[in-house]
This record gives structure tokens, C-alpha cells and sequence, in this order.
């Protein structure tokens, strides 16, 4: 469309596109669960609670890095001697693998249990991230990294909601989830920013390294809020039991236990 419309019409023609089906999507929706009214659109009492916090962190943190390769892998494929209908099919490998990770992050956390999937699938995207985007010297690898970021990485979107529709009550829940998307809002904002002025003033438009590494350490950052915040969970819910079991046994159910 760009080619053909121009970049103005084609920007118009998504936004036409998505108001068409976000507004089927709405007509077609319909309440499972009533809720009670609210008079106040934020709930200020869950920021009391630790485990809000942690949420709204990890989904800042992760979002501060989660977007940079979907806007420079089209530019590192031109880079590396690659055409633009390379960079738009890595997109389109990107979008799909995303579809796909969406979907299978759900089976993966109903038998590994939703942190322990979030935690895994945080650390595995920087271990898939930092070396095939650092050394890619050809498009095949971006192929391949784009295919295994976008089945991965995406997990956080699937799983965050879950993870706060089980911890705050059904009354509260929409205005959490909303709280919590604006911490995330927050870092899609900082994080976009942040990596156009390092990719133009560190790396000079000439490579991605302290793009890549911003991006990775942010993202490994939210894992390491997410292994904090299942430390946290585990110990609510031990001393809301009578433990009898021995020191090793209570160690080792905390650190395989489905949560």
C-alpha cells in the first residue's frame, strides 16, 4: 500500500481496517461475570499491595524492551545486503510466531503454572535475542530469530492478565488490569524513545549492538522482577498454612511448585 497509496492513505487504511474489526470484536462480546458498579475508575487500594507493584514492573520493564527488534529488524536486514521484502517478511515471520506463542503460552502456564512459564519465556527470549540479532551476518538467522522471538517473547501478554485475574478479586479486576496497562504504556513509551536516541547516538545508524543490549537487559530485568514476585506469592501462601514437613522438603516444593 505504501508503494501504491503512499504512507499517509496506507496509515489510514489500517486505521480504518482495525476500527472494523475491534468494533465486530465489541458487538460481539458479551459480559460472562457481572460485576458490581464503580464509581472510581482507579483502585487505589491494591497500589497497597506488593504483588500490584511487581505486576506493573516487570510489564513496564518488559515492554521497555520488547519492541525494538519489531522496529530494526527491517533495517538490519538492509544492512546485511537484504531487500525491502526481506524486511517485511521477517515481519510477517514475527506476527506469526507471535500468534503462535499467544496461543501456546496458555497450554505451557495451565500445566507449568503461569509465572513459571512467564519466568522461562523472559530469560529464553534474551538468550535468543543478544546472540542471533548480535552476530546475524546474513538474513537466514533473522529468519530464525524472528520465528523463536516471536513464539516466545510474546508470552507476557498472555499470561500478565491471568496473573492479576488471580490475585485481585473480580470486582477490582478491570481497574488493575487498566493500572497495570499504564505502567506498561509507560514503558512502550520510555522504551521507544530510549532506543531511537541510543541507536542514533551509540551506535551512529550503523549497528544494533547497544540497541540489542538495551532491550535484552530490560527484558532480563522483568525476569528477574517475575522470580521475585513467585518468591513472594510462595511465601504468602506458606504462612497461610501449617507447614509440618522438614527445611529440605519446603525448599523443594518452592522451587518446582506450579504457580
Amino acid at each position: 500500500m505504501i508503494d501504491n497509496l503512499g504512507s499517509p492513505w496506507a496509515l489510514r487504511i489500517l486505521g480504518i481496517l482495525t476500527f472494523a474489526v475491534t468494533s465486530l470484536m465489541n458487538l460481539l462480546y458479551f459480559r460472562r461475570v457481572p460485576a458490581r458498579p464503580r464509581k472510581t475508575l482507579f483502585e487505589l487500594k491494591a497500589a497497597k499491595r506488593l504483588i500490584f507493584w511487581l505486576i506493573s514492573l516487570e510489564a513496564c520493564a518488559m515492554y521497555t524492551g520488547y519492541w525494538a527488534l519489531t522496529f530494526y529488524i527491517g533495517t538490519t536486514a538492509r544492512q546485511l545486503g537484504g531487500t525491502m521484502q526481506d524486511g517485511s517478511n521477517l515481519l510477517l515471520v514475527l506476527n506469526a510466531g507471535s500468534a503462535v506463542g499467544r496461543i501456546l503460552a496458555g497450554v505451557v502456564a495451565d500445566k507449568f503454572g503461569n509465572m513459571n512459564t512467564l519466568f522461562v519465556s523472559l530469560v529464553l527470549t534474551v538468550v535468543i535475542e543478544m546472540p542471533l540479532w548480535m552476530k546475524a551476518q546474513s538474513i537466514g538467522p533473522l529468519y530464525a530469530l524472528c520465528a523463536l522471538y516471536g513464539m516466545i517473547s510474546p508470552t507476557f501478554i498472555s499470561i500478565n492478565p491471568v496473573i492479576v485475574s488471580t490475585q485481585f478479586d473480580t470486582d477490582v479486576l478491570a481497574s488493575v488490569m487498566g493500572m497495570t496497562n499504564l505502567f506498561a504504556g509507560l514503558g512502550v513509551l520510555a522504551g521507544n524513545l530510549s532506543q531511537g536516541a541510543i541507536f542514533d547516538k551509540y551506535d551512529h545508524r550503523e549497528q544494533f549492538t547497544n540497541t540489542i543490549i538495551f532491550s535484552a537487559m530490560f527484558i532480563l530485568f522483568s525476569a528477574i522482577v517475575v522470580f521475585f514476585m513467585r518468591i513472594h506469592v510462595l511465601r504468602k501462601q506458606a504462612s497461610s498454612v501449617e507447614i509440618t514437613t522438614n527445611k529440605p522438603s519446603i525448599i523443594t516444593s518452592m522451587l518446582f511448585k506450579k504457580i
